[in-house]
């Protein structure tokens, strides 16, 4: 028995010492490796830790990577923007119930206004007053950018038709004892059907594609899959394709959507053609509409903000109509005749509607119209919701949703090419302030709709569109592609159309991108190009030197541009932060301190606290820095701190010595 006791206690101590050496083991490799990675490394000592970590980081994911270009994903819901992210709530501008309904026969081709009956008696307190309902039209002025004023007054019953020279109409129902008192007061624009040339009469052998560009202001892919979710979702469906690799080419919005819409950008086109600043020489550029036009396309345009309008937003506009079906003659009269409320600065309310429901419902007009039986190009554009809060779309969600389900359920989008689009993303605020904001403010969405017949009919044209889904893009390939759509459905032996100037060496969608595309083989500059990643450099005395001398470039284009007597010269306030172009193959530098590098750089000057975004070429050896000054950026809002200059790029930089607050 006691030599049995003995084993036992031999035995006990055996694995008492078993355990304990297993237990040192754990300690060596550390207590942030999991317990099945442990017995893993135990079983094989040349097992990596990193590799079988269950903490090891997330591999980093991509909206893009080629060979020479790797542009990073980001997560739109992270802990950093999800501390700031509020979405926002809807704000109806009236609720009350329609008094006069619009509807469109289709069988008499005419717009036919109806009176609410039960609404009216609503209004009237339920009494048995008599009220009269009148409409005045709006007519256009001389001039493609005005209204010219309204016109008498016509009385109307229920189930009037519209005359078919009435585009735009201001409504009112008022007491019939006092006409002071107004029951309900609106206004409705209509696109009036229009009867085929006779060149469109007989069918034709190739089928002409239709295109509608439905476009919002300042919403990148990253903040659409945030605010608008549903729409990012219907965006996946059948026959949609997301440009992953789309990078903006210009700042605001007038040179990315004219590099859209005319293929060149506005300094190639002052050398070119004309300076768009002057009166007049928006109507001699090469737009985009007039070679649908040349075509037999019937064209239309609008957008929902006259004050930041592309055309108007200190750039003379058009002297004569651009398109057949022009909105902004009846914006300026909803505007002028309606009550407005704005939000924070745009107009957000005009009268009953939300400014941009006037917009869309027009491009609703145009499409359902026309799309079934001719082809037609629109581009219908908003930015009241958008542009200065980027939270807001969230509100508008459901709105946008629709407009699309609207599109799909009328059978249009079997019937049509559809670009849903943005100009550029946040350009300031607080999502520029995240560690993203480089990607949130340079990353617009992108996404393009072929109809069933469009991919059978073109199934090469379909799949380099898939393929470029993974290409690095820009807005000269989407003003290619515009082109492209026109040739296909001219003559096989028709002329082709001049592609964009501005970018030689950018192509149409249909055609497949190279793999090792470059941001200036897509017409992109560094300072707007997302394609090679940057790494942060710190210490004052390095990175000091590169914002003064940026700061000196500034205060010089002043002289040059002959604004230093209004402008006041910039100091040093303090740097946000400091990167260095490392490039998409190396993933470190053994020496920083170069002779020569490209450098981003983000800083705030003290006059007004005035932020700016640079990128340079410094050279440490001189202290000098390269830059183009209109290409800096301001990240934050400049409406205050240039009241003194009508500029519209040196509005950027300028902090007018009247604005320079205490």
């Amino acid at each position: 028995m006691e030599s049995r006791i003995h084993t036992y206690q031999w035995v006990y101590k055996f694995l008492g010492l078993c355990y304990f050496l297993i237990a040192v083991v754990f300690v060596i490799y550390g207590s942030n490796v999991s317990w099945s990675t442990k017995i893993k490394q135990i079983r094989n000592p040349n097992l990596s830790r990193i590799s079988e970590s269950e903490d090891k980081p997330e591999p980093q994911l991509y909206y893009l990577k080629t060979s020479k270009c790797h542009i990073p994903y980001v997560d739109p819901f992270n802990d950093e923007v999800m501390e700031i992210y509020k979405p926002q709530t809807l704000i109806t501008c009236s609720n009350e119930t329609d008094l006069i309904l619009t509807e469109y026969n289709a069988s008499i081709k005419r717009h036919v206004l109806h009176i609410d009956e039960k609404v009216a008696l609503k209004l009237l307190n339920f009494t048995e007053a008599e009220y009269n309902c009148f409409y005045r039209e709006i007519k256009y002025g001389d001039q493609a950018e005005t209204f010219d004023k309204l016109g008498e007054k016509k009385y109307f019953t229920n189930g009037y038709e519209v005359p078919l020279h009435v585009e735009g109409m201001i409504v009112e129902c008022q007491l019939a004892k006092d006409p002071k008192v107004v029951l309900q007061k609106d206004a409705f624009t209509f696109v009036q059907h229009r009867p085929l040339p006779k060149n469109l009469e007989s069918p034709r052998g190739t089928r002409k594609p239709s295109v509608i560009m439905y476009g919002i202001d300042s919403l990148s892919r990253i903040n659409l899959r945030r605010t608008m979710p549903k729409v990012f979702k219907f965006l996946q469906g059948p026959g949609w394709y997301e440009m992953k690799g789309y990078n903006k080419v210009g700042d605001n919005s007038f040179p990315n959507i004219i590099a859209i819409l005319s293929g060149y950008s506005e300094t190639t086109a002052k050398e070119q053609v004309c300076d768009t600043n002057k009166a007049g020489c928006l109507d001699e550029m090469p737009m985009i509409w007039k070679y649908f036009k040349n075509a037999s396309y019937l064209t239309g345009y609008a957008e929902d903000e006259s004050d930041s309008n592309h055309f108007t937003y200190l750039k003379p506009g058009f002297s004569k109509k651009p398109t057949d079906f022009y909105f902004r003659p009846m914006l300026r009269a909803l505007e002028t005749e309606l009550d407005v409320y704005r939000l924070p600065y745009m107009r957000y309310c005009l009268g009953r509607r939300m400014a941009n429901r006037y917009v869309f419902d027009y491009g609703r007009q145009f499409t359902k119209r026309f799309v079934h039986e001719r082809p037609i190009w629109g581009m219908f554009w908003s930015n009241h919701f958008s542009h200065d809060d980027p939270f807001m779309p969230s509100s508008m969600q459901e709105k946008v949703l629709g407009d699309l389900l609207d599109f799909q359920e009328d059978g249009d989008l079997e019937e049509m090419i559809m670009i849903f689009f943005a100009d550029h993303g946040t350009r300031f605020g607080r999502l520029t302030e995240l560690q993203e904001g480089f990607l949130e403010e340079r990353l617009p969405m992108m996404f393009i709709h072929l109809p069933p017949w469009f991919r059978e009919t073109y199934p090469s044209y379909a799949q380099a569109l898939e393929l470029n889904q993974h290409r690095l893009s820009s807005n000269f390939d989407l003003h290619n592609t515009l082109k492209h759509i026109i040739e296909i459905g001219g003559t096989p032996d028709g002329p082709k159309l001049p592609k964009s100037f501005d970018c030689p060496t950018c192509q149409s969608l249909f055609h497949p991108l190279p793999e090792d595309r470059t941001c200036p083989q897509a017409g992109i500059e560094e300072h707007w190009c997302t394609c090679e990643p940057y790494r942060i450099i710190t210490g004052q005395e390095w990175t000091t030197p590169i914002a003064h001398s940026v700061i000196d470039r500034m205060n010089e284009y002043f002289v040059h541009k002959n604004l230093n007597r209004l402008c006041s010269n910039l100091t040093l306030n303090y740097i946000h932060k400091t990167e260095i172009k490392t490039g998409p193959n190396l993933d470190y530098f053994k020496d920083l301190r170069q002779e020569s590098a490209v450098y981003r750089i983000k800083f705030k000057v003290n006059q007004n606290g005035a932020d700016f975004q640079a990128t340079v070429v410094y050279n440490n050896s001189t202290q000098k820095a390269e830059v183009n000054v209109e290409k800096i950026s301001r990240t934050n809002s400049y409406k205050e701190d240039s009241t003194c200059i009508n500029d519209k790029l040196a509005k950027l930089y300028c902090i007018c010595f009247g604005d320079i607050k205490a």
